[in-house]
């Protein structure tokens, strides 16, 4: 008798198994969309034409591409001098900045990085490009 209770056990198991593997879970569903990942800031480059010490925006002349554009500076935006911390009076008309952060409805950027580069860029060797040979010997 015992192993047919054992046996009659194992086959109600096996046959309610599949059935309350299928319930449904008692944690709530919502059919929101996923969470988007931040976005990514939004960058900018030009030439400072001035710069507004009290209101902290800074001009960037406009070119035959782009607009006169107007960069706000906050007490959170960082702040280099080719690629060294700097502050907001290293900004000085002429300059080549580049940065990234949100453009307002208004037209204005908020700023989260803001970068002034005064050195010329480096080049790039071309990729597979040999190296330039030494001068020969006597020349």
């Amino acid at each position: 008798m015992t192993k047919l209770t054992a046996i009659l056990l194992a086959a109600a198991v096996s046959a309610a198994w599949p059935a309350l593997a299928q319930t449904e879970s008692t944690a709530p569903t919502t059919n929101a969309p996923a969470a988007r990942p931040p976005r990514t800031p939004v960058r900018f480059t030009g030439v400072i034409g001035s710069v507004d010490t009290t209101n902290m925006i800074v001009t960037l002349k406009a070119t035959t591409r782009s607009p006169e554009t107007k960069v706000k500076i906050t007490s959170t935006t960082k702040i280099t001098k080719d690629k060294e911390p700097a502050q907001l009076a290293d900004a000085v008309a002429g300059a080549r900045v580049s940065g990234a952060g949100k453009k307002g409805t208004d037209g204005v950027w908020t700023a989260t990085t803001f970068n002034v580069v005064t050195k010329p860029p480096t080049p790039k060797a071309p990729v597979g490009a040999a190296p330039a040979a030494p001068p020969a010997a006597g020349q």
